[in-house]
């Protein structure tokens, strides 16, 4: 066997075996590429020699080799945790896209101090969702003088196709000089989706 593995047709083949590995890694149909590599193997096994026993040892040499290979790359490019993470991470942002803030409008707030507004919120992404986080961003002339993330505490799960009404209050600060208190109350407000978790059977 020492003789085989040490005669110049099997240091071809592993040459040709490393050859078609390189390509194999550059391209996305790893299993085809393997296989034709140990095609090829065979192919030249039988062309170079005419004894039986020594084209059969290089064929099982040959075989050994391969599937070796096949398992270590297969276990290589097997789907592992940041592939999974990744897989949530698009999970999220689709049904992110689905959950919609809308109907944002400043209403009298009935005490002295605070500021408040009522919005919609809807869901009609795949998947009901539950605590949810929304990004509330205040203008005031178009300039941004405030911002909160706060948590839809009313809001146990938002369902499918379901759509909720809400009220926020903002507090303004009695510290606050007269021109401070003006420049501090908004004109505008701005809300996104920050968080969420998906709900799932």
């Amino acid at each position: 066997m020492n003789k085989i593995i040490n005669s110049p047709l099997v240091i071809t083949i592993i040459v040709i075996i490393a050859a078609f590995v390189i390509k194999s890694q550059m391209k996305p149909h790893l299993g085809s590429e393997i296989r034709g590599a140990y095609e090829e193997i065979i192919s030249i096994a039988e062309d170079a020699s005419s004894d039986v026993e020594k084209t059969k040892a290089i064929q099982d040499f040959a075989q050994q080799i391969s599937t070796q290979l096949r398992a270590g790359f297969s276990s290589g490019f097997s789907p592992n945790e940041e592939d999974e993470e990744e897989s949530k991470e698009s999970k999220f942002l689709r049904t992110k896209t689905g959950i919609k803030l809308d109907g944002i409008k400043e209403v009298p707030s009935q005490f002295s101090g605070r500021q408040s507004f009522i919005f919609s919120i809807s869901n009609e992404s795949d998947y009901p969702v539950k605590s949810i986080m929304v990004n509330f961003d205040y203008y005031r002339d178009g300039e941004l003088i405030d911002t909160t993330n706060e948590r839809l505490n009313e809001i146990e799960i938002l369902d499918l196709g379901e759509r909720v009404n809400l009220k926020e209050d903002r507090s303004i600060s009695n510290k606050l000089s007269e021109e401070e208190q003006i420049a501090f109350t908004f004109d505008e407000v701005k809300a996104s989706i920050t968080s969420f978790r998906i709900v799932e059977n």
